[in-house]
């Protein structure tokens, strides 16, 4: 499924398979810049090495349940943050759905503002608009959709995190009030401490994606954040450990396959 204009591919990497409810929702392991213009190039990889989900699209690859996966880095559009900046608390730090800033507070790209009007209409929206029409299609064949979150994180908190507690757990789960029942919640914590993985709800990092036209209204979208710690499959320099990797994969298809 694609949607584009003038020729340019906007949307994203969708594989469906209708046995399915579950749509892994992966936004942050593509390290592709679709326009340069107004980067500060010398802080680029630096901030590309720090903030990309590396090997999230490999993590939660799971053969025939849907996927979202971003084609574009985060850096160049965070499909993550809301596009109101009056709604988004990391706006002030330059680091909305347009990220102007690093993280550690340097002017990472010019507020140039259409620029940031260009790409919320031809990256941002349609990025949210395949995302709704995804998940109507899964209610309409079931009646119920559940959506996983798909990161990881680094050991070692940003300047930018809003906990910085150096304790970071193994996995992280992220909740919403609304759309995360405690029993979801529960089985998947309980699944990963079985292998022996330290597991977190909420820390560091808080929260799930909802599709917008469901958010806070259709109880029938399900959906949790499950944050995988980079030292389980990457060291500090960046270097990946393919066969932790394949580890993972095959710990998180285990999960997921019986949710």
């Amino acid at each position: 499924m694609k949607h584009t204009k003038n020729n340019t591919i906007l949307a994203l990497s969708l594989v469906d398979d209708t046995k399915y409810k579950i749509v892994l929702h992966i936004p942050h392991s593509s390290i592709h810049i679709p326009i340069i213009d107004g980067f500060n190039q010398e802080l680029i990889k630096s901030e590309i090495d720090k903030l990309t989900d590396w090997s999230t699209d490999e993590i939660f690859n799971i053969d025939g349940i849907t996927k979202i996966v971003t084609p574009f880095s985060r850096i160049f559009c965070d499909v993550e943050r809301f596009s109101d900046d009056n709604l988004e608390p990391m706006y002030q730090l330059g680091r909305g759905y347009y990220y102007t800033h690093t993280d550690n507070g340097e002017v990472l790209r010019q507020n140039n503002l259409k620029l940031k009007h260009k790409i919320l209409n031809e990256y941002y929206l349609p990025h949210h608009n395949l995302f709704n029409e995804l998940i109507s299609e899964k209610l309409k064949l079931y009646d119920e959709a559940f959506i996983i979150d798909c990161h990881s994180f680094s050991d070692i908190p940003f300047h930018s995190d809003l906990i910085k507690d150096s304790n970071r757990p193994d996995i992280c789960i992220g909740t919403d009030d609304f759309h995360t029942p405690s029993e979801l919640t529960n089985n998947i914590v309980t699944e990963f401490e079985k292998i022996g993985y330290s597991v977190k709800i909420n820390t560091p990092y808080s929260g799930t994606i909802v599709n917008n036209d469901s958010y806070n209204i259709d109880k029938r979208v399900k959906s949790i954040m499950i944050e995988i710690n980079r030292k389980l499959y990457m060291d500090d320099n960046f270097k990946i450990n393919l066969n932790n990797v394949e580890k993972l994969n095959n710990q998180i298809s285990k999960i997921v396959s019986n949710m």
